[in-house]
Parts: structure tokens; C-alpha cells; sequence
């Protein structure tokens, strides 16, 4: 009994690290013009299985993107996410995982507002507004709203800004919008 247990031991300890290799790819992406294109390379990476969504990045300025997956990803299986959308990706490929990063996430938003009601056009200013604070410096947005307003949100919050803004769209029921702003905080 005890030999088995120790010839099973090393396989259960391999088994279990390959099940939780953490893989990261970069690609090149065009067709990307705006923050609202960026918003879309990420939206899309987000669909596939697997993806650490915290970990996506996209460069609008080189036109990449980055991102880490608990399971792999192949070229055949981003492309018809991208071709649907308007965008080519092409030379993924997966490089050394880095463990250590130069930013932390703040739990606690920097700023946070709460719109009451749906009326988009109201709020438009002060989103705008936000959107050129969050392009001014490392952060990001959480968005939480219908699903419905996805759009109506963003587009003025991303359309023809040449800076990427990090947002994350959250639907919720509640018919009213909730913003957070939360900064990048260095571990200098």
C-alpha cells in the first residue's frame, strides 16, 4: 500500500501543476483606429474559455493585444471572433508567463457614481468627462448598467479617443448606472 501511495504521489503533484499552467500569447491586430476598436479586440479575447480577463491588454498604438488563458488558444480559434468584427489578428504567439507585474489593483474605487434611471443623455457629459481622466493616467473603469445601454455608454465614453481606456462593462437588472474609477496604483 505504502509503495503505491509513493509512486502515486509524484503523478497527483504533476497532475495537479499542469492543471493549473497559466498560459500568455500576444498578437498583432488591425484595423484597430479608436479606444472604442481597442474596447472590441478585448471584448472579443474575453469570450474564448479560459481567459484571465484581468489580463488582457491592448495597445492601440502597436497594435497588439495581450492576454494569459488557463487553457491554450490557436490563431484558427481567435479569427472568426476577429473577422466578424471588422479586425485581422495574426502572429499569436505564446510567450513566458511573467509572475511579477509593476501594478496593483485598488479594491476600493478612486471615484464612484450612481446615476439614477437609464437617461444616458443626461449623464453624457460628466462620462465624457471621466473618460479623459481615465486616458490621463493608468486605471480603469468598471461600468455597471442594462445591457442595452452597452453602447450608448461607451461610444461617447471610446469613440475616436486615440487613448486606451481599461473598461470593464458589467450588465446588471437595476434600471440605473453605476460608475467606477479606479487607479493603478505603482509598487515603486
Amino acid at each position: 500500500m505504502k509503495r503505491i501511495l509513493i509512486l502515486l504521489l509524484p503523478l497527483i503533484i504533476w497532475s495537479t501543476s499542469a492543471w493549473s499552467k497559466e498560459y500568455q500569447y500576444e498578437a498583432d491586430v488591425k484595423g484597430m483606429v479608436c479606444a472604442f476598436c481597442a474596447y472590441s479586440v478585448g471584448k472579443n479575447i474575453n469570450k474564448l474559455p479560459g481567459i484571465v480577463k484581468e489580463s488582457v491588454d491592448v495597445s492601440l498604438k502597436k497594435g497588439e493585444v495581450r492576454f494569459r488563458s488557463t487553457s491554450r488558444v490557436t490563431q484558427k480559434t481567435l479569427e472568426p471572433l476577429f473577422t466578424k468584427s471588422g479586425f485581422t489578428i495574426s502572429g499569436l504567439t505564446e510567450t513566458e508567463v511573467k509572475t511579477a507585474s509593476n501594478t496593483s489593483r485598488k479594491a476600493t474605487p478612486t471615484l464612484e457614481l450612481n446615476f439614477p434611471g437609464t437617461d444616458t443623455d443626461k449623464f453624457e457629459p460628466v462620462i465624457k468627462a471621466i473618460g479623459n481622466i481615465a486616458a490621463a493616467a493608468p486605471s480603469r473603469l468598471v461600468i455597471e448598467a442594462p445591457q442595452s445601454l452597452e453602447m450608448e455608454i461607451l461610444e461617447p465614453l471610446l469613440l475616436g479617443r486615440q487613448q486606451v481606456i481599461k473598461v470593464e462593462f458589467v450588465p446588471v437588472e437595476q434600471k440605473s448606472i453605476r460608475l467606477r474609477f479606479f487607479e493603478e496604483a505603482s509598487k515603486d
